[in-house]
């Protein structure tokens, strides 16, 4: 059994840091390139490994040996963040694309860093999967915002609200009728301690987990909006 990451061990916490330096030293690296007009090519390379990245993950998951319907299918949120991320760097003037990867990458995706569900240590496909995909996606978020210069609007909370609450009405009666867990919002509980153990039974958990995103998405709104009103003043 590979030796897996413990949540808020010394472990964890450097598996964190390196995915974070890698992040920040990426979005670096695209200011700089944007200084000296090389930050398309960079962005192009960029988005086209994390589609090569998601092709990969998703027919890994998709083998005979590695298939179960509850847990294989490209359904998280971070699974459909992780497609969108590549496309909203490729097409900047689709706003609606950057607005789910900043919604859903820093609303969502960071939890994974958190709380990690992962029972599998480095010697695993699953560790890199499970750390490489995340490091992208908010990456990819986070460089949108350091470099693309993306700044959310109160219309573009709006649009990520209506998505999530859209993709929430979907996944649930499919958690249901499979048994599954997709999203967080099934009726099982991860195996991993995190902030869902604390919300009760189901499907009273779906819906405090439904309105937790829906604050943690406000509150990646507000510091744009209260930066903006002083801005003007």
């Amino acid at each position: 059994m590979p030796l897996a990451v413990q949540p808020f061990s010394p472990q964890h916490a450097i598996t964190v840091f390196a995915c974070l330096f890698a992040m920040i030293l990426f979005a670096a690296f695209g200011r700089r390139c944007k200084r000296n007009g090389r930050e398309l090519n960079l962005r192009r390379g960029f988005a086209a490994f994390m589609i090569a990245w998601q092709i990969f993950t998703t027919v890994w998951w998709l083998l005979p040996r590695n298939y179960d319907i509850a847990v294989s299918l490209p359904l998280h949120v971070c699974d459909l963040a992780a497609w969108i991320a590549p496309f909203a760097l490729l097409f900047q003037e689709k706003r609606w694309l950057r607005t789910m990867l900043y919604f859903w990458g820093f609303g969502f995706s960071t939890e994974a860093f958190i709380t990690p569900i992962l029972d599998h240590g480095p010697d695993s496909v699953h560790f890199w999967l499970f750390w490489g995909g995340h490091t992208l996606i908010v990456g990819a978020a986070l460089y949108d915002v350091i470099v693309g210069g993306y700044r959310p609007r109160f219309r573009d909370y709006l649009v990520a609200t209506a998505f999530s609450l859209a993709y929430s009405a979907l996944i649930i009666p499919f958690n249901v009728a499979i048994g599954a867990n997709y999203g967080y919002l099934g009726q099982s509980t991860p195996g991993a301690p995190t902030l869902i153990d604390h919300l009760g039974q189901w499907p009273l958990r779906a819906i405090w987990m439904i309105l937790l995103g829906e604050l943690f998405m406000l509150l990646l709104w507000a510091p744009w909006a209260i930066a903006g009103k002083k801005k003007s003043e």
